[in-house]
C-alpha cells in the first residue's frame, strides 16, 4: 500500500514547464488521465480515457469541459494543473481515496473555477468532511451540487443551511445518511 501511495504522488506531480510548454489544458489532460480520471473536450461528445490517444493538434485547440474522476488518484499536490483551465463546467469526484477538505478548499479557490463550475458531484470521498463541503461557497457561479456516501459529514443540517446561505441559486441533492 505504501508503494501505491508513493507511485500516486509520483503522478499527481506538478510539472510546470510542461504546461508552459503544452498548454494548461494540454497538460492537465495528461494529468488526470494518468491519474485514471476522464476528460471531455468543448464541442466533444465523447470521453477522452486513453492516454496515448490523447489529440494532438494546435496549442489550445482542445479545452476540457469536463471532468470525471472515478476510482482515479487524484489528489490535492496535482491540483495546480487546474489553475489554468478556463472551460470546465462540470466536474465529478467520486471513490476519490486521495479527495479531502484541502482539495475541495483548493478547488473553491481556483479563480477559473469559481467563473466556469456549474456542475459538481462528490460521491463516496470518505475523506470529505463538512469543512470541505462548506469551502465550496466560494464557487459563485455553482448551479447544481450533489453529495452522496460521505461519512465524514457530520453536521449535514448546519453544513447544508451554511452553504445554500452562501450559494442562493444552487440546487442542491443529496443522498447522506
Amino acid at each position: 500500500r505504501h508503494f501505491w501511495g508513493w507511485l500516486n504522488a509520483v503522478f499527481n506531480k506538478v510539472d510546470y514547464e510542461r504546461i508552459q510548454a503544452v498548454g494548461p489544458d494540454r497538460a492537465a489532460s495528461e494529468w488526470l488521465l494518468r491519474c485514471g480520471a476522464l476528460v471531455r473536450y468543448q464541442g466533444h461528445q465523447k470521453w477522452q480515457q486513453d492516454y496515448n490517444g490523447l489529440p494532438t493538434g494546435p496549442l489550445g485547440k482542445y479545452k476540457i469541459e469536463a471532468i470525471h474522476a472515478t476510482d482515479s488518484c487524484i489528489m490535492y499536490r496535482g491540483f495546480d494543473y487546474l489553475d489554468g483551465l478556463e472551460h470546465v463546467t462540470e466536474i465529478k469526484l467520486q471513490k476519490c481515496i486521495y479527495i479531502q477538505d484541502q482539495c475541495l478548499q483548493r478547488l473553491s479557490e481556483t479563480k477559473n473555477l469559481q467563473k466556469s463550475l456549474l456542475q459538481l458531484w462528490i460521491i463516496s470521498c470518505g475523506n470529505v468532511t463538512d469543512k470541505g463541503i462548506i469551502a465550496l461557497h466560494k464557487l459563485t457561479n455553482l448551479e447544481y451540487l450533489y453529495l452522496s456516501d460521505l461519512p465524514g459529514i457530520r453536521e449535514k443540517e448546519t453544513t447544508i443551511r451554511i452553504l445554500q446561505q452562501a450559494l442562493p441559486n444552487l440546487e442542491l441533492e443529496l443522498d447522506l445518511e
